[in-house]
């Protein structure tokens, strides 16, 4: 990868993006106003969030811009599904969490993400990507896997919305945040499941799109499934048993997910070529 590869400049947006990342973290971590608005088990989940973004997602994302800049490919599909997760992480502190002051954080993250992963994605050369994996890559276990985390998704979520929504009732998990609806189903239901399957069947059709969509979606369900455990763990600080079940599910899918995401990477090239 040589300086005048397009996208480039989408990479060094990934060192602002973390310092303003830091900042939204350690605004929530170290300002106790910033979830007064909160129910103190809402307010304990956005703490324990920020912590995994604080100790999990800002080092990756800065490691792996840096590994891309030197012109890995492996590195660039992990930091493009870093990106992933940035954007639907902070859609929901944008848009759930009650207006605090870290607002404007929020805003600089979800806005520097969304289109430092446009960016990046316009200028990938899909095809030559996709030219690099083999018959070894294990495009099918990456879509099955895809496919299962898409629909067991649905079930949890329609479990609780549709009973409710026949009672004429709000679903319980919303009453128990505190907040006005259920921000997270929405981000699933209308675009992460979606996405999921998206990449599946492009990967089953072996389509060069889906080479590229398979392991940023991997890698979204590894640190998406790795901020669990923090979670789980404050939840089960304030009584909560099954805290622990949420963080060892979440810790046995982020190393089942990153397994796969390993040998999705190993079959490539180690960089993208000169432009």
């Amino acid at each position: 990868m040589n300086r005048t590869e397009p996208g480039r400049w989408a990479l060094w947006l990934s060192f602002p993006l973390a310092v303003i990342l830091a900042v939204a973290s350690l605004g929530g971590l170290l300002r106790p106003s910033t979830y007064a608005a909160e129910t103190r088990m809402q307010a304990a989940l956005s703490m324990a969030n920020d912590g995994g973004n604080l100790v999990v997602i800002l080092p990756v994302l800065v490691i792996t811009a840096i590994l891309a800049l030197r012109g890995s490919l492996a590195a660039r599909l992990v930091w493009m599904g870093t990106l992933t997760y940035l954007v639907y992480d902070f859609l929901n502190y944008a848009l759930a969490i009650h207006f605090n002051s870290m607002f404007l954080a929020y805003c600089g993250v979800l806005g520097l993400s969304c289109y430092t992963f446009a960016g990046s994605l316009a200028a990938l050369p899909v095809a030559e990507i996709a030219r690099r994996y083999g018959p070894r890559t294990p495009a099918k276990t990456t879509a099955i896997v895809l496919l299962l985390m898409g629909l067991t998704t649905i079930a949890h979520w329609l479990r609780g919305i549709v009973p409710a929504l026949l009672a004429g009732n709000v679903p319980q998990a919303v009453r128990d945040s505190g907040l006005s609806t259920e921000a997270v189903a929405a981000l699933d239901l209308a675009f992460g499941t979606p996405a999921f399957m998206i990449a599946a069947i492009l990967l089953l059709r072996r389509r060069p799109l889906g080479f590229v969509l398979g392991p940023v979606a991997l890698t979204f369900l590894v640190l998406s499934s790795l901020v669990l455990a923090p979670m789980g763990i404050a939840m089960a600080r304030r009584g909560l048993e099954k805290g622990y079940a949420l963080c060892a599910i979440g810790l046995g899918i982020a190393a089942a997910n990153a397994v796969l995401l390993m040998l999705s990477l190993r079959v490539t090239k180690a960089t993208l070529p000169p432009v």
